[in-house]
């Protein structure tokens, strides 16, 4: 297993439940995490490094090992070039048979267990030759000067720790497995139908890309080296459409570059991505806020997922009932109705040149059909809202502007300020979009 993030909530306690488990019955288990959020995990980590066929590493860790902010912050600035750089990656391998990648970390949030939050995600199932080549990317982590073992941490291990902690899961899974929860997500497992036979695969090549694990301690790496070049030397680029899904959407000067030169190609270019009041990092979307307008302009359509969607009953999860707030984490694009890409990179400077991301590229039309569809279903107007040009007067001084439209109880609204958000917000979100630091969104 190799993640940016392993909470130690409902999700994280049964995923350590199987771990664990696996264990128990022989299988070698090695766990990789981005050290960006362990400070506080530290024990629990290294209990489960004492059992002998488990071993966890930390990728690209702190050096000095506190949970207080400021700490931590201080750090990062002595330290910035490196620890400003993470490790994304998000990869689940078993048996080198069967690997499952996308944009999930470990959390209740990524799974429609957290009551406050629910993220909209994308992962996908890989079986054959593929997973071949994702366990040598997850070799190639794990064996690489960056990730140092959970043993060196500061922390000891009661010698008594690792069958209490042992005990405890397995009574924490079983209680949870007997709840409505818990059977809602063993009903909702596919892999017991796949591997029966039950549900079918899609038979298509694939090509994984992925970032070399020095991107973090190397800036200097050659374009062709990182993600965003191998995904240029697949020759994918499309002729006739393009869809773009990314929860943090900053495009920068070269991805304008990209979406101008596709357009004037005849490209259509749909863009889906967070609401302000969706987003769960505001200073990404005043990134993002300063290229709406020349979006527009460049003819790419935008949607912005709301934070709470109608329920319509179709593709997109209905979260009324367990969540009150909806936000997109999916990473995806499908060029031309042929080539799929799910993965962790987000279309952004952060992804493209700082932390580590991968994904798989997938030559499907079926698989694009799917993907697509269920984008254009979170792409109705009940469900995001649709950023639309009002061109400026020069005759009375006035600029070009934005409104919002959307469909709410099947009545259609226009909104001339950011929808659901305060006067508060809406200042903040002017003064981030001001500050210079695109490089680091």
């Amino acid at each position: 297993m190799q993640y940016y993030l392993f909470h130690n909530d409902t999700t994280g306690k049964l995923v350590a439940a199987a771990l664990m488990a696996a264990a128990e019955r022989g299988v070698r288990v090695r766990l990789l995490i981005d050290d960006i959020d362990t400070a506080d995990k530290e024990l629990r980590l290294v209990t489960l490094d004492a059992h002998p066929n488990i071993e966890v590493r930390l990728f690209n860790p702190f050096h000095t090992r506190s949970t207080h902010l400021l700490v931590k912050a201080w750090q990062a600035l002595q330290d910035s070039v490196r620890l400003n750089r993470r490790m994304h990656n998000k990869v689940f391998i078993a048996d080198n048979q069967i690997g499952i990648t996308g944009g999930r970390n470990i959390g209740d949030e990524y799974f429609n267990a957290h009551h406050d939050l629910a993220f909209v995600d994308l992962d996908v199932v890989a079986a054959g030759a593929i997973v071949d080549a994702l366990s040598q990317s997850f070799d190639q982590y794990w064996n690489s000067d960056a990730a140092v073992s959970a043993s060196a941490l500061p922390v000891t291990a009661e010698n008594n720790r690792l069958l209490r902690a042992t005990r405890f899961l397995q009574q924490f899974r079983s209680r949870t497995l007997d709840s409505t929860y818990g059977r809602a997500l063993t009903a909702a497992d596919p892999l017991p139908k796949l591997l029966a036979g039950k549900m079918p695969w899609h038979l298509a090549r694939a090509d994984l890309i992925v970032d070399p694990p020095d991107k973090v301690i190397n800036p200097d790496n050659a374009t062709s080296r990182l993600l965003v070049g191998q995904l240029a030397g697949l020759w994918v680029d499309p002729t006739q459409s393009a869809l773009i899904v990314s929860p943090y959407f900053v495009p920068g000067a070269m991805g304008m570059a990209y979406f101008r030169y596709w357009r004037h190609q005849g490209v259509h270019i749909d863009v889906l991505t967070n609401a302000y009041a969706a987003s769960d990092v505001p200073v990404v979307h005043a990134g993002y806020a300063n290229y709406r307008i020349p979006l527009l302009e460049a003819g790419i359509n935008l949607h912005e997922l709301k934070p709470v969607s109608e329920p319509t009953g179709e593709r997109l999860r209905d979260l009324g009932s367990g969540s009150s707030r909806a936000s997109l984490h999916a990473k995806t694009f499908v060029f031309d109705d042929e080539h799929v890409f799910i993965g962790s990179f987000n279309f952004d400077p952060r992804s493209a040149l700082l932390n580590t991301e991968m994904g798989l590229v997938i030559h499907s039309r079926e698989l694009a059909r799917q993907v697509t569809a269920i984008a254009q279903d979170a792409m109705r107007p009940e469900r995001s809202y649709q950023p639309r040009l009002v061109a400026g007067n020069p005759e009375n001084g006035t600029a070009k502007r934005l409104q919002w439209h959307d469909i709410h109880q099947g009545i259609v609204r226009i909104s001339d300020v950011e929808p659901e958000t305060s006067p508060i917000q809406r200042g903040l979100l002017r003064a981030l979009q001001a500050l210079p630091i695109e490089e680091h969104l």
